[in-house]
């Protein structure tokens, strides 16, 4: 009869972590959590003259590489977000510019985080990045608007 309690309570444990699952960070629109949705992040050169944009992307686990991008073309990846919520990317990127005396400006940030906010602005799929001459904006893609998010940084770092 002991077997057959362990059985029963092994049974009534993984029901409850199945419900945790499904009901915790419900995506409102396609009823999928975040865990289980196929993420697409999007690094975009929008600057202007032509100008070359250096990028260099990764996570705690994988190193994406680094690549220059021409105007209108991105650096794209994706995958799915770790069942613990643990799942962060973040690059760095870099520009030529007159603007700073000709030493180029850089930026460092976050581009997937476990954050609400972040998966709304990315409709739940498509975060996406872009490198403007003032800045760094994310699209808010429900509302189709570029938002600002960080100011370039005067130099290059050494990378």
């Amino acid at each position: 009869m002991s077997s057959f309690n362990g059985f029963i309570l092994l049974l009534l444990l993984l029901l409850l972590l199945v419900f945790a699952f499904t009901v915790v960070s419900v995506e409102p629109r396609r009823g999928l959590p975040p865990e289980f949705t196929r993420w697409h992040v999007y690094v975009v050169n929008g600057l202007s003259d032509g100008r070359m944009l250096f990028v260099h992307c990764k996570s705690r686990d994988n190193d994406l590489g680094s690549r220059n991008l021409d105007v209108g073309t991105n650096f794209t990846w994706s995958f799915q977000q770790h069942i613990f919520r643990r799942t962060l990317f973040w690059c760095y990127v870099s520009k030529d510019d007159n603007d700073y005396d000709g030493g180029g400006a850089h930026a460092s940030f976050k581009v997937f985080w476990q954050d609400v906010l972040l998966f709304h602005k990315c409709s739940w799929k498509d975060c996406i990045w872009i490198a403007k001459d003032d800045g760094i904006y994310i699209k808010n893609v429900p509302r189709n608007a570029d938002e600002f998010r960080w100011q370039w940084e005067p130099g290059l770092l050494q990378h």
